[in-house]
């Protein structure tokens, strides 16, 4: 921590003249911090996010979630964007913060998978969960906001009301926080940019495997923009995520296709148990090599132009043929791709619905989603129209809604 960096902060710390007061971590990231806080005023807990002193006068965030939030829309992705509480600013030894208080949210879907037995939600789960993705994004680009910045750390899963608990309460449930201190190597003392000592986030554990009725939050607006504002943006997206066009160097003129072409490579993800493309060191080459093994050759001018193509395929887009590789390469196309989801290798193993066309009407939902050509991508209204939405992820999650109501009635 350095001046124009992240706030120092501490369990027992407060805000806005004692109304906040710290009680955990959450987490952090390249531009925040994100901690658990009691809100006197309202008896119940939130997150404060915290800028950096650096990007508070520069983010967007808060600009974004204000305009959605007033949106009278009525439209049911509107319930997976993070309602924006309160925010407000203060002045500390790194520069001036802006703060966000939102609710709390859980752990993202990576985490959540990490900590299962077998990387997967359970089916029907994996399909609501997708259904809520695009429900989200559908609302965003309804009120004209591309997210940007569509990942799987970015999609976190909704925590149980805890709001009952006290603080004595909440650390016998999900541990105390965890303090380790910190020291400079030259033996100074790093106050007061830096705080005595470093705190572990919350350890909530939400395993995928377990959870039959997972209700998502589209989380970090840092990096969304209002698409008519932007013209050509830049997509913060990480590289095994990022649409075509990135690689290639051509300018994002649409940048919700961009989102389309990133959600469907994280749906892959979130609807089985590994990623759609497999590359031992996340490289230009290689991502693009994973593309073309996936889903064919890409357009002439992308084929053409990308200058290390010769060393992945010949011409007509098959292996160069290198007997001296230890591992050939051999082809993947999305059809086997599904296939290699962790869901079953047979039509008798397989949870799909393959008999009812449940893997043709998913991998035909996919690769339009991740069509080369971005004006090709089909808008996110039209994807909920699709076979596979319609007949199998949609239902899903209307009826993870009627068990959620059925659950909510017998508490009453």
């Amino acid at each position: 921590m350095c001046p124009a960096g992240y706030h120092p902060t501490l369990i027992g710390d407060t805000f806005c003249g004692g109304r906040y007061t710290v009680v955990h971590k959450l987490g952090f990231g390249g531009y925040s911090t994100i901690w658990l806080a009691r809100d006197q005023q309202r008896q119940r807990y939130v997150s404060l996010k915290i800028l950096t002193a650096r990007e508070s006068p520069v983010s967007h965030e808060v600009k974004i979630l204000q305009y959605l939030m007033k949106s009278d829309l009525a439209h049911a992705g509107k319930r997976f964007i993070p309602p924006l509480l309160d925010q407000f600013s203060f002045d500390g030894p790194n520069g001036r913060h802006q703060c966000l208080v939102g609710e709390p949210a859980g752990v993202s879907i990576p985490k959540s998978k990490e900590d299962s037995g077998n990387f997967m939600f359970p089916a029907d789960a994996a399909r609501s969960t997708a259904t809520q993705l695009l429900l989200g994004l559908s609302y965003l680009y309804a009120n004209g906001i591309c997210h940007g910045d569509l990942h799987l750390r970015n999609f976190l899963l909704r925590v149980p009301n805890f709001d009952g608990l006290s603080t004595d309460e909440l650390y016998k449930r999900f541990g105390k926080p965890c303090e380790v201190p910190i020291r400079r190597v030259d033996g100074k003392s790093g106050e007061p940019h830096a705080p005595p000592h470093a705190i572990f986030p919350l350890a909530l554990s939400m395993p995928a495997n377990k959870l039959d009725n997972p209700e998502i939050i589209i989380s970090d607006y840092g990096t969304s923009f209002i698409v008519p504002q932007v013209p050509s943006p830049t997509h913060h997206t990480p590289a095994l995520y990022a649409p075509p066009e990135d690689f290639f160097d051509e300018p994002i003129t649409q940048p919700t296709a961009a989102d389309i072409w990133t959600l469907g490579v994280n749906l892959y993800e979130v609807l089985g148990e590994r990623p759609l493309f497999e590359t031992l060191a996340w490289d230009q080459d290689g991502i693009v090599g994973e593309m073309v093994n996936t889903l064919g050759k890409p357009p002439v001018r992308w084929w053409n132009s990308w200058a290390n193509r010769s060393e992945f395929f010949e011409e007509d887009g098959s292996w160069v043929a290198d007997f001296s590789r230890i591992n050939t390469p051999v082809f993947r196309r999305l059809h086997q791709r599904l296939w290699d989801m962790g869901r079953g290798e047979t039509e008798k193993t397989c949870e799909w619905d393959v008999a009812g066309g449940e893997l043709h009407a998913l991998e035909d939902f996919l690769r339009a989603m991740m069509t080369f050509e971005p004006a090709e991508r089909p808008a996110a209204d039209q994807l909920l129209g699709s076979e596979y939405m319609a007949k199998w992820a949609l239902p899903a999650w209307e009826r993870q809604e009627r068990q959620k109501s059925a659950h909510t009635t017998e508490e009453r």
